[in-house]
């Protein structure tokens, strides 16, 4: 179980979402790959990561704090999907965040300084469809990297855009994600 602050598209989106995840299992599926995928109900851009679990107290205090939290909406639009966000993180299967990444990259450090949450962590904007369940051999990494560009090429007509008017504070919960609250963006 983990607490995060961040955004849930909307239903057309995750439909499209969907879509593009179930043509990407089937490159992991030839290459006969385990991947543990993110149900659609779990969709989501995490902002700011707040632990895995948060007291009382703690979660009384983020309210607060977030109550007062100004910041603009703006849109994001999803873009290519890739293997492997960071060397520490090479198993993960994501979205790029196409556009609205400086303005989730903007948020994230204010959210940052205000909650006074640590700086050290790199933030990359994206959208999770899974995880793979094993270490990949560089032939394998190779070959799916090859895959996964020619099948997003295939689906670039597919346009995910949609307009961020609040964040969630949410807690993940089997596969999914529970929302504790809501602040509205100006």
């Amino acid at each position: 179980m983990g607490f995060f602050l961040g955004f849930v598209p909307d239903k057309d989106s995750v439909q499209k979402i969907s879509k593009i995840s179930e043509r990407i299992k089937e490159v992991f599926d030839g290459f006969g790959v385990d991947v543990r995928w993110v149900k659609p109900e779990g969709y989501h851009l995490t902002v700011v990561y707040l632990g895995e679990k948060i007291s009382f107290f703690r979660k009384l205090y983020l309210n607060f704090k977030l109550k007062k939290f100004k910041f603009n909406k703006f849109s994001i639009k999803l873009g290519r999907v890739k293997l492997g966000i960071s060397r520490k993180y090479k198993e993960l299967i994501f979205m790029e965040v196409q556009e609205g990444g400086d303005d989730m990259r903007d948020l994230c450090l204010q959210l940052r300084k205000t909650l006074r949450l640590s700086q050290d962590v790199d933030f990359v904007p994206h959208l999770t469809l899974g995880r793979v369940s094993k270490e990949l051999s560089p032939q394998e990494n190779s070959n799916i990297v090859r895959d996964l560009s020619l099948v997003s090429k295939d689906l670039e007509n597919i346009n995910i855009t949609f307009q961020v008017e609040r964040m969630y504070m949410l807690k993940t919960v089997n596969g999914g994600y529970e929302i504790i609250s809501i602040v509205e963006l100006q």
